[in-house]
């Protein structure tokens, strides 16, 4: 039963993230053709500080919620699981109002003295009162997750895209007519509400959960109100702090960008528009197959987990190595397609900015990134998640330092490299620290040399592909999407034949094959 559970939680949390991921990224798409690179590069200025401080009270309730609920779950002490989730919403909102007050306080320092620029300040007002609310609808999700119940949070997340793009599309165009800041504020809004209806959708769905989970009336093994808290507090602050230490190197990082753009010459508009076509416009698309690699990511954590504990390290060793070599070869790919294709895609997708040079540098990061993804999943999975916040530290901090020094001389050629450079450095420790914790053997042959050949054998047809299509097709749209999906289709065609994949092999890693028999 539970690993029924696993492999259908996993599987309704993939295509979720799939449908979030499109409709965001068409939103995307929208806002970037209606306020510019520019826009963009505001609209991307205020959400690292953001993130900073929502990852940072969010992510330890969450999991902190969920592991409790699930053990007590696991005891059949269905009252204790309202009582924690209870706690657990006490305590965040309680500290996220305080945070909140403390970010309207000092407003006028954050415009000015951080982000640098009062246009941000509308849309941080409009932010701020979303903290308590996301961070609401977080201890609901940790509830959810102890259940194992994925699909109030896949449903709940579709919504709030739905909410957000709507309000945007109906009312960003007669704001951009009034400023630039206020169409960033508006998409703000669109933001806020998209987090409510979050949280809504969640309260819903709990109030209907509640009645099938909380029919013990025997309060067996109760848990009183100071454990729940103790055990909350002292279970979420380690993991808070891991993000915490993340968010605020990611912040650092971002917020270095355009600041350093300008010392290297650029105006102040310029470095913003530099700025929001890479990370606004560019690295959405990078971005957009991680949907596959965090999916699977978050399916190995737990069951390379299982076979440790069972001692199994043979089973442990297969999926790890599984994992590495699927995520390579997905990288490979779609290093090509962005590549080879980064002006045809980008002139499809937007009408504003040269993005389609940004895009080509950053598509020999697809492989490094990717690979960073599922590599901290496994370490996760093996329990060693201080290895990977050192790791993480490290490459930060290179990335900052590459940040400062090379941008100003490079641009944002500059940039790209620093991600390279620090992605593998995180890469090859990480595999360092795998090997020496199980004795992972590395296959150079099957990781690395087969999937390059067949992504050399891409990129000398990809020409001669986008040709046979262009000749029957005059639609841009219609000639590069038939052209990707047939790059996708050859490429996994020679991975097969050159044995890099094997039929029905994600399935057996998975389990799902194991399942389908029982």
């Amino acid at each position: 039963m539970l690993k029924k559970s696993f492999i259908s939680g996993a599987l309704i949390l993939m295509l979720s993230g799939l449908v979030v991921r499109v409709m965001g990224f068409v939103y995307r798409i929208y806002l970037s053709n209606l306020i510019g690179a520019e826009g963009m590069g505001l609209f991307q200025l205020i959400f690292p500080l953001y993130s900073l401080v929502i990852l940072t009270l969010t992510s330890g309730i969450s999991i902190s919620v969920s592991r409790m609920v699930a053990e007590e779950m696991a005891k059949n002490h269905h009252a204790n699981t309202r009582r924690i989730m209870i706690c657990g919403l006490k305590l965040i909102v309680g500290v996220s109002i305080f945070v909140s007050l403390l970010c309207f306080a000092f407003v006028d320092f954050i415009t000015t003295s951080i982000l640098k620029d009062w246009r941000t300040y509308y849309s941080l007002i409009l932010l701020i009162p979303c903290i308590p609310i996301i961070a609401a609808a977080s201890a609901l999700k940790g509830y959810f997750y102890g259940i194992q119940e994925m699909m109030p949070t896949a449903i709940s997340q579709i919504v709030e895209q739905i909410v957000r793009i709507t309000l945007v599309m109906l009312t960003a165009g007669w704001f951009l007519n009034v400023g630039l800041e206020y169409a960033c504020a508006i998409a703000t809004f669109g933001t806020a509400l998209g987090e409510i209806a979050n949280l809504l959708v969640l309260f819903i769905m709990y109030r209907l959960k509640k009645s099938i989970y909380f029919d013990d009336k025997q309060n067996r093994g109760l848990l009183n109100n100071v454990k729940i808290y103790k055990g909350l507090f002292f279970s979420a602050l380690p993991i808070s702090f891991n993000r915490f230490v993340s968010s605020v190197m990611g912040a650092i990082e971002t917020l270095l960008i355009p600041v350093r753009l300008v010392v290297g010459g650029m105006s102040h508009q310029l470095s913003l528009e530099a700025f929001g076509t890479m990370t606004g416009m560019a690295m959405p698309l990078i971005f957009f197959p991680t949907a596959v690699t965090s999916a699977l990511a978050t399916a190995l954590v737990p069951s390379i987990s299982e076979s440790v504990a069972k001692n199994n390290y043979k089973a442990a060793r297969y999926k790890i190595s599984k994992s590495i070599q699927i995520t390579l070869v997905q990288g490979i790919i779609f290093t090509v397609i962005f590549s080879c294709y980064s002006n045809q895609i980008c002139n499809v997708i937007y009408r504003k900015g040269k993005v389609g040079a940004v895009l080509y540098l950053l598509s020999f990061t697809c492989t490094f990134i990717y690979l960073q993804q599922i590599l901290n999943g496994i370490l996760n999975g093996l329990g060693m998640q201080a290895v990977s916040l050192w790791n993480s530290l490290i490459g930060g901090i290179l990335r900052i330092g590459f940040v400062y020094f090379y941008i100003p001389l490079y641009g944002i050629q500059g940039y790209v490299w620093c991600i390279i450079i620090s992605a593998v450095l995180v890469c090859i420790l990480n595999i360092y620290a795998i090997v020496n914790k199980i004795s992972l053997e590395i296959d150079i042959k099957n990781w690395i040399v087969k999937p390059g050949i067949v992504g050399l054998l891409m990129a000398v047809c990809s020409r001669y592909i986008y040709s046979f299509f262009s000749i029957f097709l005059t639609n841009d749209i219609w000639t590069i999407s038939f052209t990707l999906l047939a790059n996708v289709v050859i490429a996994v065609e020679l991975m097969s034949i050159v044995g890099v994949i094997e039929k029905g092999e994600l399935t057996k890693l998975l389990g799902i094959k194991k399942l389908s028999n029982m």
